[in-house]
């Protein structure tokens, strides 16, 4: 055992020589220098009347870029695997496992020509000028390395000087009717005076105005065709601006334009490559014309979709919206719209939209692989089939099985349910692309997507460990968005009954000690309404948010019945099953500072269930659980709480549920590779009970004591991103538990019994 140790310590020793000894700049060019990292960043400030945090914070982007081996910032913290990678394990053949290597973990070098000190130099005086400080200026010296004179940094010396503000805002006389509307928007100017003039701003408002006008008919304005001028001969460090239309707009760009002749037009082949025939058919529908929709689509519900008829003033909403709303069918693979202007008058436009088809039919199969920290892993297969245009009237009906087949290596006993645990399912939905109420909505062809869903779905479920159990869900709802970034959807009858089969010894020991657990199963027949909220603007580059809100309550309409109807006490039955009455609320917050994949990505979840009525306890498939890869992955599925409740014995999926759960992520997010991202994460939270149970001592929330029974994590994770899909990897490592152990609640040995280093293996993003 010493020699092996000894071997490993010489080994350690000759790998980071090796290391070293490779020169990451031998195979440079001539004249090429190795990028080591940002020198020192000298700011003088002569805007001393003004706050100079924003000029300072452009200037540190600008002169921001990571070396070879940087890790978080610009000093190089590790040593440049990635560098001797490109210089030394170059495949030579065309081995797969050898070039996927090389692609994945080797980093280009980044030379000091890749970085341009110069033009960075002049960016930060552009930059610096755009928010207002003019007359700045930027430069820079390259510090070559005392021992390596191929290896540099690079430190810039920056001079701010005294910011412009804004005097007065002044505009043109109108001399049309654009420009009165121009005059007239002065109320929603972003633009105010005091304010140190940034020309971003000023592109931004010029981009506003132009799309108000757009909006307002005016298509073919653009915002070249505004001018903002800026006078700063008014008083020292102060500038007048004046808005108005450019003397060089032309005269078509100050008229207004409706809608003439509309047309639709169907062409293409579908999606398996199988030619189709282009029917010559022409029918007219509410004054816009369809060709080759025959035997296809009926153009009513084409029409639905398309937001203008004919004499519409031009609107931009009204033309993105018909494009949205035409994708929202999922029956075309390609949709374009081109508007001319009509060949009779000079204010008219004509508007074409071509559409191709998909396949009707598809089917689909997908296969995984599935491990459970109960010690049951298995296969699992999921089959899809569906039709996207029922009835020629893009009506949606899709057929899904699905199923999985576990089996648990080790000893089996005499009281499991069988051999191997297994889950089958159907499930069927048929879904229109409109909202089918019982009464006329008019306010239905302003909004960008509509669906009305109905679904039906039953499985059947064999947990050998504890219980053979079946449940059957049918849902009837609503999904609308009135802009791309709001989602609703509204279920006013959900019903989902659970029903237990046969159950082991084990779990009827476990919940017949516990008679909060036992009811918990009892009452597990749920009929009731959701609403969901969703505001997701995710899609932009930087600081987006994602929120979703959702309100669920169950017995409510058939608690009011009962109680006028039935003659027994409670609780109260229906099919033979006692109904569940609450109510449940959860909040999911995002927040990311660049995107999903990169910068800080902040999560913050909480839950609430309340249960009354007909039900003193929540029922069991409606309570949270902590703990899991898409929770706090330092802990394994509903290993955590609730509060700071310690099982003797873990019961895996039984009592470790909670009517509360608080939980916080924050997770670093950086790039490795192409195809390859790391991450850094901390995870805290837990599950709570509403109500005491004298069985789970510790387990109610309360105020005062929560945040001491809160588990906390942290650990580090790969994500393999290969577009379509994304495997992800997550060490996680505790760092406090809600029970106290030896140490407290917080581990602080490696020794600590409550120490180990979980992995979880997921598809996707945590959140």
């Amino acid at each position: 055992m010493k020699f092996r140790k000894q071997i490993l310590y010489f080994a350690s020793i000759l790998a980071v020589l090796m290391l070293h000894a490779c020169s990451n700049t031998r195979k440079l060019g001539d004249t090429q220098m190795l990028y080591t990292g940002l020198g020192k960043v000298d700011i003088i400030n002569r805007a001393t009347d003004h706050d100079p945090a924003p000029a300072v914070k452009l200037c540190k982007e600008v002169t921001y870029y990571k070396p070879n081996g940087a890790l978080f910032g610009t000093k190089r913290v590790l040593p440049p695997l990635g560098l001797w990678t490109y210089n030394y394990l170059k495949p030579k053949g065309k081995g797969k496992l050898a070039n996927w290597f090389y692609k994945t973990f080797s980093s280009n070098p980044v030379l000091i020509s890749k970085v341009n000190p110069e033009q960075r130099c002049r960016k930060i005086e552009s930059d610096l000028f755009g928010i207002g400080f003019f007359n700045s200026n930027a430069r820079f010296t390259i510090d070559t390395n005392a021992k390596n004179n191929r290896k540099a940094k690079i430190s810039y010396f920056i001079e701010i000087n005294k910011a412009f503000t804004i005097n007065k805002i002044l505009y043109t006389t109108p001399a049309k009717y654009i420009d009165s509307i121009i005059t007239g928007d002065r109320e929603n100017l972003m633009l105010r005076t005091g304010d140190n003039f940034n020309l971003e701003t000023v592109k931004s408002e010029k981009r506003r105005i132009a799309a108000m006008l757009v909006e307002r008919g005016f298509y073919f304005f653009k915002p070249d065709y505004l001018q903002i001028i800026a006078d700063t001969s008014a008083s020292p460090g102060q500038m007048d601006l004046l808005i108005g239309r450019s003397a060089v707009t032309p005269s078509y760009a100050c008229h207004t334009y409706t809608l003439d002749q509309i047309t639709v037009k169907m062409t293409g082949v579908r999606t398996n490559s199988i030619p189709k025939a282009v029917f010559p058919d022409t029918v007219y529908y509410d004054s816009i014309c369809f060709t080759g929709l025959k035997n296809y689509l009926k153009p009513e519900v084409l029409a639905q979709t398309i937001q203008f008829r004919k004499g519409d003033l031009y609107a931009i909403s009204k033309h993105q919206g018909s494009i949205m709303r035409i994708n929202n069918l999922g029956i075309f693979r390609f949709v374009k719209v081109r508007f001319s202007m009509n060949d009779s008058t000079q204010q008219k436009l004509d508007m074409l939209i071509e559409v191709v088809p998909k396949d009707d039919v598809s089917l689909n199969f997908e296969g995984f692989v599935e491990t459970k920290s109960s010690g049951f892993s298995g296969p699992g297969a999921e089959i899809t089939l569906a039709h996207a245009n029922l009835g020629r009237a893009a009506n949606k009906l899709q057929l899904k099985l699905n199923g999985t087949f576990e089996w648990q290596w080790g000893t089996k006993t005499e009281n499991n349910l069988g051999t191997n645990s297994y889950n089958l399912g159907i499930k069927s939905s048929f879904v229109f692309p409109r909202l089918v109420l019982p009464f006329q909505f008019r306010g239905q062809s302003k909004l960008l997507q509509t669906k009305t869903a109905i679904s039906a779905g039953f499985e059947f479920m064999n947990n050998i460990k504890y219980y053979r159990m079946t449940s059957a869900n049918l849902g009837w709802g609503y999904q609308w968005k009135r802009t791309q970034k709001i989602t609703h959807s509204f279920f006013p009858f959900n019903l989902n009954m659970v029903n237990l089969l046969e159950t082991t010894p084990e779990f009827d020991t476990i919940v017949n000690t516990n008679p909060y657990v036992k009811k918990s199963f009892e009452e597990q027949s749920i009929a009731g309404m959701k609403y969901d909220f969703i505001y997701d603007n995710s899609t932009r580059t930087a600081n987006s948010t994602y929120l979703q809100l959702s309100i669920g309550t169950s017995g409510n309409l058939l608690d009011l019945i009962k109680s006028h109807t039935s003659d027994n006490e409670r609780p109260y039955t229906i099919l033979g099953n006692v109904y569940s009455q609450f109510i449940k609320a959860t909040l999911d917050a995002r927040y990311y500072t660049r995107s999903a994949k990169k910068g800080v990505a902040i999560r913050l979840y909480t839950g609430t269930g309340i249960s009354y009525g007909n039900s003193s306890v929540m029922p069991y498939i409606e309570q949270y659980y902590s703990g899991g890869s898409n929770s706090i992955r330092a802990f394994v599925a509903r290993s955590l709480g609730p509060g700071g409740y310690q099982p003797e014995e873990s019961n895996g999926i039984i009592d470790q549920t909670g009517d509360i759960r608080i939980e916080g992520n924050i997770e670093y997010r950086f790039v490795i590779s192409k195809s390859l991202l790391g991450a850094l994460f901390v995870d805290a939270g837990n599950v709570w009970l509403l109500n005491t149970d004298e069985y789970r001592p510790d387990a109610e929330f309360k105020f005062n004591t929560f945040a001491k029974q809160l588990a906390v994590g942290t650990g580090a994770g790969l994500r393999f991103d290969f577009d379509f899909f994304v495997l992800r990897t997550d060490f996680g490592v505790p760092l406090r538990t809600p029970y106290a152990g030896e140490t407290g609640n917080w581990i602080k040995s490696v020794n600590d019994k409550r120490f180990g280093i979980l992995l979880n293996l997921a598809i996707g993003y945590p959140f």
